[in-house]
């Protein structure tokens, strides 16, 4: 007994053809999708970034905050004592009527404890950090492509006749 071949004849090569298009154009689509879910502009990534973010945010709302209530307390403290306002503005080099300016060296100076305080960056919040869905695409029209090409190439490569000999047991 002999099993049928299974290579399409002649007359079956275009439902083979459509066949293999309509693989290339769904592995296309679960490609897209995938590589969309997890490195795409809405993708994981991209949302773990954006939590990154946020923390930073948070914190830097933090050391605002505390930034706006020392400077609050010192708009307080200029606006309780006047003579504090005239011993500022002799600090950062202005004078009143027949006074004159003495100037220290820098190691003999003694600044008002801004030394230790970190300069703080914007965090910048721009496009997100997935990949652009232009590549996204090229990526899955690439895999579309090797799908299409592998089917092709195995539709048309030769195949072993298959045949079962059955032995005579009965």
């Amino acid at each position: 007994m002999r099993i049928p071949e299974t290579r399409p004849g002649r007359g079956r090569s275009a439902p083979l053809f459509s066949d293999i298009i309509s693989i290339a154009i769904s592995s296309f689509l679960i490609c897209y999708c995938i590589v969309s879910f997890f490195a795409g502009q809405a993708g994981i990534l991209a949302y773990r970034d954006l939590k990154h973010t946020i923390v930073l945010m948070e914190e830097r709302i933090t050391v605002l905050g505390n930034d706006n209530a020392r400077l609050a307390e010192l708009r307080r403290s200029y606006l309780d004592d006047s003579d504090r306002i005239a011993r500022e503005a002799r600090e950062i080099g202005y004078l009143r009527p027949g006074e004159k300016i003495v100037i220290l060296p820098p190691g003999v100076r003694i600044d008002a404890g801004l030394e230790g305080e970190p300069v703080l960056e914007p965090v910048r919040v721009g496009p997100s950090t997935g990949l652009p869905d232009g590549l996204v695409k090229l990526l899955s029209s690439l895999t579309g492509l090797v799908v299409l090409f592998a089917s092709l190439v195995m539709a048309i490569a030769p195949r072993k006749k298959l045949t079962v000999r059955m032995s005579e047991d009965r």
